[in-house]
């Protein structure tokens, strides 16, 4: 059978995010902050009372699950949270918050556009081909905010709890306090720095499926569903092709068992992720998981890398480098791996 897992990791690193591009997200994001709280204390304070203006970074940039897209179109979430004591009924419209923070972001020649979307402001850098989105919450507490969303209303959200249960399955020493308390920063910054040097097989294997629904774009589910799938039906081995090809079968079989629902593991906890979803877009992303999923077992079975290669190649696209790939059979070997049982986070 051919072993493909060095290719793997090659490919891993063309779309993991590289250092000089996460720092420049960092700086950008920093900047941003300054400039929207100067500018906030610029609105008149009979609209906004005595709110506060605090910022948390969310999703895979923290994570460190972000990927590359293959159009270099990378994102960052930074949440924009207004701390005070009011009622849902008390406070001023959602469309006021989006346009306060709008008003905060400004006009600048640093960025393109600014676009207010339904769950965000986002801030489109053109010229350095990446955008920063700002999801906008209203809280009383660390523990529990409400999301400002156009279209439903307020969404009790907390996407530093979705962090916590990815980082837990990994087992990665991950603590909300690290986010939530600023005097935690240190410690944060400390562990931001080894998650990335204890590159762990489930961030890679995220990776993966983010690479390929960016290869395939269309009705392919977006990273948090593709992150909760991993993390839920993760099988973990010493090779990254075959862990790939067992999670994706168990992906299968749990769509299968749930009706092609993806529930969500935190607040607000059970939503189903696929509500959305017309029965036309499942069946598309079924046929296309069935269809990677034949191809991940012709692959592996396979005695010629050259030719199993391009069997991965075909779901994730011209990065996956079938250039370094061997024709023949070396690179080859003679029985499939048994998986390692029970191992999420050292499998690396």
């Amino acid at each position: 059978m051919a072993n493909c897992n060095e290719l793997f990791k090659h490919y891993n690193s063309t779309i993991k995010l590289s250092d000089d591009k996460r720092e420049l997200l960092r700086q950008v994001r920093d900047n941003l902050r300054d400039r929207m709280k100067r500018r906030f204390v610029d609105l008149p304070e009979d609209e906004i009372g005595n709110h506060k203006l605090e910022f948390q970074s969310q999703g895979s940039f923290v994570m460190d699950t972000i990927i590359t897209p293959k159009d270099d179109d990378f994102d960052l979430d930074d949440g924009v949270y207004f701390v005070g004591k009011l009622k849902k009924e008390e406070r001023a419209t959602i469309d006021t918050f989006h346009k306060w923070v709008a008003f905060s972001v400004g006009e600048s020649e640093k960025y393109g556009t600014v676009s207010d979307k339904d769950t965000c402001v986002r801030v489109i850098y053109k010229k350095e081909k990446f955008h920063i989105d700002l999801p906008i919450y209203y809280a009383d507490n660390d523990e529990a905010a409400d999301l400002a969303h156009k279209k439903k209303g307020w969404i009790l959200s907390n996407p530093v709890e979705f962090i916590a249960w990815f980082e837990e399955k990994i087992e990665s020493g991950f603590q909300k306090s690290y986010i939530l308390e600023s005097k935690m920063y240190s410690e944060y910054e400390r562990w931001l720095t080894d998650i990335r040097k204890n590159d762990v097989q489930l961030r890679r294997i995220v990776r993966y499926l983010k690479g390929w629904g960016d290869h395939l774009r269309g009705e392919m589910p977006p990273g948090i569903i593709m992150t909760i799938l991993a993390a839920e039906n993760y099988v973990a081995n010493e090779r990254d092709d075959i862990s790939l090809r067992d999670t994706l079968q168990r992906i299968q079989q749990y769509l299968s068992n749930n009706e092609c629902k993806c529930p969500r593991p935190t607040t607000p906890k059970d939503e189903d992720l696929f509500i959305d979803y017309s029965n036309s877009n499942k069946n598309y992303f079924l046929e296309r998981l069935e269809s990677f999923i034949n191809s991940a077992n012709q692959a592996i079975a396979n005695n010629n890398q050259k030719d199993a290669c391009l069997k991965w190649q075909k779901h994730l696209g011209d990065r996956f480098p079938c250039s370094l790939a061997k024709d023949g059979i070396e690179g080859a070997e003679k029985h499939s791996q048994k998986p390692i049982i029970g191992d999420t986070a050292k499998s690396a």
